[in-house]
């Protein structure tokens, strides 16, 4: 039976591979090479074929790691003959349940479907189901923002949970246990100058992704959700504007940014990879929103007292109140912030309608960002709704 001492103790073939049966767990071994690097595979007949499943390589993955998803393996491949149950992403099975369950019971599938490209594919589509643990679901639902919609979303993915674990896809749900969000109370929290320099040096310090987009989302204004989900395709370097399209924002209309000197040169410093500007993968926009906040939230505690609670949406609210002390009218503050406008006229021409003022707007934003992290005072705070 192989021990962590026997296995530190065995020597590389002069070539090829050798392999170490486990005799506790049957079907599997350590597989070693020449060149010294150690890899858990499984080996297991199922009818007429023989499957081998790589599980991870050692030490990265212990003896009691590899012996316990070896365990998990061959009870898959005895209840189903395969791996696909456990090689299953959520995305597949969100997908599954969308076209065979959702489409032909409810009207609203098309809004589940919509709420899954929005809030849940971005960290889970290429994730195995059965890796997807209750700290992923609770950071997922904090992540959201608004009083109503971390409630749908969680009720929609505990609904895709349950429908896997009908299908014997999984053995248990993450989702069973989770408490749903306490509807928010409208918040007042505007940081002040002071704040939003600590904010900003501390987004430095983290660099990309999470520290170019959280000082992005203090030089534009615009929501969390829309930031993260910047695509290259949609920024005009040359004219220095960003083009929401209106399935992408959270109002459901399209919104023109202009792009001021800071926001245009953080940019430009960022590295492209895939289509969406903030992304750690290249193929999805970043997400962990709450874990990327508490490295904020640490780097600025290290440099001094912790910053009194806030939340990434008060930097818009911030932004919104701040432009306003600068002298900046409310309608353009809200054209901006892209609220609702009044009148036919306003909501089919409102793309490039006002955008001289808005750019005016967030060009006087972005300097007073400037004249604060040089060490400059700002004036009295008027407040904004958000």
């Amino acid at each position: 039976m192989l021990t962590d001492t026997k296995i530190a103790a065995i020597k590389p073939p002069a070539s090829g591979q050798d392999e170490h049966p486990d005799h506790k767990v049957t079907g599997l071994r350590l597989r070693v090479g020449s060149s010294g690097k150690k890899a858990w595979i499984v080996r297991r007949r199922v009818g007429a074929k023989v499957v081998n499943k790589k599980l991870g390589n050692y030490p990265s993955m212990g003896l009691a790691a590899a012996r316990n998803e070896a365990e998990k393996l061959i009870a898959a491949l005895d209840r189903d003959g395969s791996t696909e149950a456990l090689d299953r992403t959520f995305g597949a099975v969100a997908g599954h349940w969308i076209t065979n369950v959702a489409k032909d019971k409810n009207d609203r599938w098309k809004d589940q479907e919509r709420q899954l490209e929005l809030h849940v594919y971005p960290a889970w589509r290429d994730r195995k189901i059965v890796e997807i643990k209750r700290a992923d679901v609770r950071d997922l639902i904090e992540g959201i923002e608004g009083k109503i919609l971390p409630n749908r979303v969680l009720a929609l993915i505990r609904t895709i949970f349950r429908f896997a674990l009908s299908r014997d896809w999984i053995d248990a749900t993450p989702v069973e246990g989770i408490e749903k969000p306490k509807e928010e109370t409208a918040r007042d929290r505007v940081l002040d100058m002071a704040e939003i320099k600590r904010v900003w040096d501390a987004a430095g310090l983290l660099g990309y992704p999470f520290g170019f987009y959280t000082r992005m989302l203090i030089l534009t204004g615009q929501r969390r959700g829309e930031v993260a989900g910047m695509r290259w395709d949609d920024l005009d370097l040359q004219n220095a504007t960003w083009t929401l399209r209106s399935e992408d924002t959270k109002a459901d209309r399209a919104q023109l940014v202009p792009l001021s000197e800071p926001a245009l040169a953080l940019i430009k410093a960022t590295p492209q990879m895939g289509k969406f500007v903030f992304t750690t993968d290249g193929e999805t926009h970043i997400s962990g929103f709450a874990k990327g906040k508490q490295k904020l939230d640490a780097f600025m505690s290290a440099a001094g007292d912790p910053l009194a609670p806030w939340r990434l949406h008060d930097l818009r609210r911030s932004a919104a109140t701040h432009m306003v002390r600068l002298g900046i009218p409310e309608n353009i503050v809200s054209r901006v912030l892209n609220h609702a406008q009044q009148g036919v006229t306003a909501k089919v021409y409102a793309l490039h309608s006002y955008s001289p003022e808005k750019r005016n707007a967030l060009d006087r934003w972005a300097a007073e960002i400037l004249r604060t992290v040089e060490g400059k005072p700002a004036t009295k705070v008027v407040k904004l709704r958000d």
